[in-house]
Parts: structure tokens; sequence; C-alpha cells
């Protein structure tokens, strides 16, 4: 999805657990099972980033797969999480930062790789597609600013996966998959109103309620996302705004 207008408002996210609590743990604990679910979460949101980073460098695919594998390892075994500064911020800054160190040291670099490939921390197969497809559109940006977009998108997904599977619990996956379409695109691209309010059996002025609740509910898990990835809640509205720009440019 791409932004929605009016993410920048102020919503109730939480400021309690974050992706460097993850992080933390994942250095720390000395329980296997534990350790490894921390570190299994931690690669799943932000291997995308990663993987579009390398792939903007012109690695090929399965060897950008490889070191993102690699990278996760080389985290782990180094202990490079237990010496992961909050104070620094941005979680994004923090695993770019350690990606480029890592490519630096080509002996390292390719003893982890060997390690990555026999050693798969997760799968990449199923999101790998949507990725690359959406490559091209990033091909006018630097390095960092391509790392910086798929940082976002991924952001932004995980924000709408988070609301969907909330409303599906809640049994609203038709409300849901009716209203969706009023989130995305722009004035001429949203549905018409009548006619969805026709199709649910509900006067219009029920159906714009629930399309600003919806709006609302979603502005509501982004900010909740994006705090999630900074350590000091000053820099969410901040994130946000990059965030917006990336989107929207």
């Amino acid at each position: 999805m791409k932004a929605i207008p009016g993410t920048l408002q102020e919503g109730g996210a939480s400021f309690q657990t974050t992706h460097w609590t993850l992080v933390l743990q994942a250095g720390q604990d000395k329980q296997t099972a534990s350790r490894d679910k921390a570190l299994s979460a931690f690669c799943e949101s932000y291997w995308p980033p990663l993987y579009a980073f390398l792939r903007h460098r012109r690695y090929a695919s399965a060897d950008a797969q490889d070191l993102v594998q690699a990278f996760f390892v080389h985290l782990f075994e180094k202990n490079i999480l237990d010496r992961a500064d909050r104070e620094r911020g941005r979680l994004r800054t923090f695993l770019l930062s350690s990606l480029q160190n890592f490519l630096i040291n080509e002996h390292d670099r390719t003893t982890a790789l060997k390690r990555g490939g026999n050693f798969k921390i997760l799968s990449l197969d199923d999101s790998l597609p949507e990725l690359e497809a959406a490559m091209p559109a990033a091909a006018h940006l630097d390095d960092t600013g391509c790392y910086d977009l798929a940082w976002a998108t991924s952001v932004v997904a995980r924000a709408w996966q988070n609301l969907s599977d909330a409303l599906n619990a809640e049994g609203k996956s038709r409300w849901l998959e009716e209203l969706k379409l009023f989130l995305a695109g722009g004035a001429d691209a949203l549905p018409n109103q009548e006619e969805v309010a026709q199709r649910m059996d509900v006067p219009v002025a029920t159906l714009r309620t629930w399309i600003s609740r919806l709006r609302q509910r979603y502005r509501d898990a982004l900010r909740a996302e994006v705090a999630r990835t900074v350590t000091n809640a000053d820099e969410i509205d901040e994130e946000l705004k990059y965030l917006h720009r990336l989107l929207v440019s």
C-alpha cells in the first residue's frame, strides 16, 4: 500500500515493546529457544531493506539472499547485537552501518557467506517476487535511498498486516475488504461511496463514519509500528514524516 494521507496525525501508539527489544533479547538471552525466536522475529522484520540494498549494489539475487543470511549469522555469532547502542536511536541506521562494515572485510564476508549458505535463519522465497518487482521503482535512488525505501515499504506492510489481523479477529473481514480501497490512492481512484454503502446495506453517513474509523486505526497501526523502530518517542513524528516523503516521492 502507498502512504495514506493523514498518517502524520497523533495516534495512540504504545511506546513499550520495540524492535530494539528483539535485538537485545536475541543478543543476551542464553536460552536457545527464546533466543532463536527473538532472532527470527528480528530477521523477518529487517531482511527486505537489507536485501534491497544489496540488490541495488548489483549483487545477484542468490548472492544477496546468502549475504543477508550470512549477515544475520554474523550479528549472532560475533555478538554484534550485544554491543548495539540503543542510544543511537534508529535501528535501520544501525543495521545499515553494520551491514556496510560487514561487507568491507572481504575475508570475513566470504567466510560468513559460506556459513550463511548452510545455515538459513529465515525463508525468503515467499516474499522475493514482490520485493524484486518493486526494485525498478528504486532504480533512480542511491544505495541508501533504496534501503530506506524498502524499509518504509516494509514498515507500512507490517502496520497493514497488524491492522488486518486485528480486524479479522474481530470478525470484520468483509468490512475490511469493502473499505480498504478508501485508504489508498487519490480522490479519483476511490470507490463510489454510494455504491459501497448500498452493497453493505447501510446509509452513506454510516459508511463515512466507518471509513473515518478505519483511517484512524490505520494511522494508529502505522504509528505503533514506527514507534517500535526507535528508542525515543520524540523521534516518531520525524520518522513518520520521512517515511511519508519516501513513499510519495
